[in-house]
């Protein structure tokens, strides 16, 4: 453990400044290859003659359009593992076009997550705004987004190592069994780390040590790495995780070392603001949004805040310990009371009601979840376009997922929505789906997503 901090001490990767093709200034783009900017106004150009020429969505690769691949370990992107991340070289490309963002503009992201758009907005010289209903995502972009001299983490990763006590705890909260999760002896462990951070650190670095201390957490749990909510690990594979985890306290250190690192790769003096809901009204006075790239939930499709329980439970999140109060804030979510949809208000959208009959002939409860979806979508619509400039762009990306058997137009029925707000669409793109973590196949009432479409709405 101790070599973790005299890692830090030294000086080593973790405490160096970094240099000019890592970060960007306050008014240039983030360098990244030898002697080429990110610009992409040629490939921008190519897509939008051939959108006004065919009159159609354009097939297009992203992994092929910024050639970084999938998993790159780029500034802080790696931080905290988090369910559906968006596709890091989409924001990329769109913020790197000079017809939508220009250094020093305002970049937001409505449904931020865990901080991909926000990211790349910073390393381009952006200002970046956030919104998110789960709170462990808003933790994990902010410590993503939020510049930290690396000597003040070294000290105080000193004084929480330093100052850890087995009879001191916080306790992990009642959202869930943690014996199902955590053996006794780890749950001592956690205990007196999560004490001992929050005894020993405050502001942006309680903030920084809270988001490593959460990444850690399912590594030490006996939940299946392979998926994104929490599953018991059975038989073999158990008995092999549990001979090959690591003690937290290491782990801990170690992930701290390595998240500080990345963080010396984010533009000295950067900040995000974060805000807790996408349907929150413009306030008079805040500056508005030049651009605004963002993936919204999908209809049942992502169990976020199942996904985040672990973390959501040992640092306290959830409102009166309870998960069910934090997912009646998420759009998109799956959990109703029967009585909650006896009687369905009628959809905002008339094209959407044939295929919300036709869900409900089969299973009441999934119309139910898809039109909450699209009257809660309609809401946070008002809320996004408010936010968004005069002549600005609005980047939307969304795929469409089938419920009950039948295919469910996402994307046809969001653009319906952001359209009917009086914005226009300047281009349409259509990307296979490789990987995103976003999908599992569970039963016959939910599936998988394949293609995203990627609309580009203007402000007139």
């Amino acid at each position: 453990m101790n070599e973790f901090v005299r890692s830090l001490d030294a000086g080593s990767s973790i405490g160096s400044r970094p240099v000019a093709s890592d970060i960007a200034g306050p008014n240039q783009p983030v360098r990244v290859r030898d002697s080429n900017e990110w610009n992409f106004d040629a490939e921008l150009h190519a897509l939008q003659e051939a959108y006004e020429e065919s009159g159609s969505p354009v097939a297009v690769n992203f992994r092929n359009l910024v050639p970084l691949g999938s998993g790159v370990d780029r500034a802080t992107h790696l931080f905290h593992s988090y369910p559906a991340k968006l596709l890091l070289n989409i924001p990329l490309f769109f913020i790197n076009c000079t017809m939508y963002s220009s250094p020093n503009d305002v970049v937001f992201d409505p449904f931020s997550g865990s901080g991909t758009v926000l990211v790349e907005a910073l390393l381009a010289g952006r200002r970046a705004l956030g919104a998110d209903a789960n709170p462990l995502a808003r933790l994990i972009a902010t410590a993503k987004t939020t510049h930290i001299d690396a000597d003040m983490i070294s000290t105080a990763l000193g004084a929480i190592v330093s100052n850890i006590d087995l009879h001191h705890q916080v306790p992990f909260t009642t959202t869930i069994k943690k014996d199902i999760w955590f053996s006794e002896d780890v749950v001592l462990s956690l205990g007196a780390l999560l004490y001992s951070i929050r005894k020993n650190t405050a502001g942006s670095i309680l903030a920084f040590m809270e988001a490593c201390f959460s990444a850690c957490i399912k590594r030490l749990s006996v939940s299946d790495p392979r998926l994104s909510v929490p599953v018991r690990l059975k038989g073999e594979a158990l008995s092999k995780h549990v001979l090959n985890s690591p003690a937290a306290i290491d782990l801990f250190a170690q992930v701290v070392v390595t998240n500080c690192a990345r963080l010396a790769k984010m533009p000295v003096g950067c900040a995000s603001v974060i805000h807790t809901d996408a349907r929150q009204e413009q306030p008079d006075g805040v500056v508005q949004a030049d651009l605004i790239i963002t993936s919204p939930p999908y209809a049942g499709a992502q169990k976020y805040i199942r996904a985040s329980s672990l973390s959501i439970g040992w640092l306290g999140l959830a409102p009166s310990d309870r998960l069910r109060e934090l997912e009646k804030l998420n759009i998109g979510r799956e959990h109703f009371y029967k009585s909650d949809y006896s009687v369905d208000a009628p959809s905002p959208l008339p094209g959407a009601r044939e295929i919300l009959a036709k869900i409900k002939s089969v299973n009441p409860l999934r119309s139910h979840i898809a039109n909450t979806y699209l009257r809660e979508m309609d809401d946070a619509a008002n809320a996004i376009v408010s936010r968004l400039r005069q002549h600005g762009h609005l980047i939307l990306v969304v795929g469409d997922n089938m419920i009950c058997g039948r295919t469910f137009p996402t994307s046809q029925f969001v653009k319906e929505i952001f359209t009917s707000k009086g914005l226009s669409t300047a281009l349409e793109l259509v990307d296979d789906i490789r990987s995103r973590g976003l999908m599992t196949k569970r039963n016959k009432t939910a599936g998988t997503i394949e293609r995203e479409h990627v609309i580009v709405f203007q402000k007139r």
